[in-house]
C-alpha cells in the first residue's frame, strides 16, 4: 500500500502541518519531505482556514491538540460526527486500513456500516480491489455467553451478509491475511487494537484520514501527537496522494 502511495504523490500540492508542542520534530519532518511542499502552521483555526482558503490542498495533524483540531474541524465544516480511518502496518510490514480508532465511534451498526462504505470508496481511489473483514467479539459458536458478544457477532453477521464481506469472528490474526481493511467490533476495542500494534506490537501508523470529508475533497489526515518524525512523513504522503485522487 505505501508504494502505492508514492506513486500517486504530486509534487506540486502543498500539505499543511499542525504544530503546537514538539515544533522541533515537526519542522524536522517537514524539512526531511522531499515529495511534495509542506507548510508548518502553529494553531488550528490557522491550517483550516488555510485550507479552506484552498491556499494549502490537504491537512495533517500533526501535533495539534486533539480537541480543539476536532471542534475547529467540526464547526469549519459544519459536520457532528467524524469517522477516522487509519493506514497501519505490522511489524513485518503488512499494511491495512483499519477502524474504529476513536472510542466513540463505530457505537452501532449504522456507524459500522458508514465505515464500510467509506472504506470501499477509499480502497477504489487507490484503484484497489475492497478486501474487507468484520470482526466481533467472540467466535460464531460463542452465541450465548454474553449479550455484548451477541450483538457484536449478530451485527458482524449482518454486515457480512449485507456487502457481502468476510466475518472473521474474533480471529484478526486470520483477518490480517487476506484484507486490506479490517473493521473492529467498537472504538474500544478498535483504540486497543491500534495502541497494542503500534506501542507494544512493534507495528507502524500512517495517518488516518478523516470522512465524511474526503468525499467531497476535503482531505484531513490526524496523527498521534507522540508520534515518530517518520509518522508524519508518511501522513503527509497519505494525504498528497488522496488529494490528487
Amino acid at each position: 500500500m505505501l508504494s502505492i502511495i508514492k506513486n500517486r504523490i504530486n509534487p506540486d500540492l502543498i500539505v499543511g502541518l499542525g504544530a503546537s508542542e514538539n515544533i522541533d520534530k515537526i519542522e524536522d519532518a517537514a524539512n526531511s519531505v522531499d515529495f511534495c511542499n509542506v507548510k508548518v502552521f502553529g494553531s488550528s483555526s490557522k491550517i483550516l482556514s488555510s485550507l479552506r482558503k484552498g491556499e494549502i490542498d490537504a491537512v495533517v495533524r500533526g501535533t495539534l491538540s486533539s480537541s480543539d483540531f476536532l471542534k475547529e474541524v467540526k464547526n469549519n465544516f459544519k459536520i457532528d460526527k467524524i469517522y477516522r480511518i487509519g493506514l497501519l502496518g505490522t511489524y513485518d510490514k503488512k499494511y491495512f486500513f483499519f477502524a474504529p480508532l476513536g472510542i466513540d465511534e463505530g457505537e452501532d451498526l449504522k456507524e459500522k456500516e458508514m465505515f464500510i462504505e467509506y472504506a470501499k470508496d477509499l480502497l477504489k481511489r487507490f484503484k484497489v480491489e475492497p478486501k474487507i473483514s468484520v470482526l466481533s467479539g467472540g467466535r460464531a459458536k460463542d452465541l450465548g455467553r454474553s449479550k455484548r458478544v451477541d450483538k457484536s457477532i449478530l451485527d458482524a453477521e449482518a454486515l457480512a451478509e449485507k456487502y457481502g464481506i468476510e466475518h472473521s469472528q474474533i480471529l484478526i490474526e486470520n483477518a490480517i491475511k487476506y484484507s486490506n481493511f479490517i473493521l473492529a467490533p467498537d472504538g474500544i476495542s478498535g483504540n486497543l487494537v491500534y495502541r497494542t500494534l503500534i506501542h507494544l506490537g512493534g507495528g507502524s501508523s500512517h495517518g488516518a484520514l478523516y470522512y465524511p470529508l474526503a468525499m467531497d475533497g476535503t482531505i484531513i489526515v490526524d496523527t498521534s501527537r507522540a508520534a515518530p518524525k517518520e509518522e508524519y512523513i508518511s501522513s503527509i504522503a497519505l494525504a498528497n496522494a488522496i488529494k490528487n485522487y
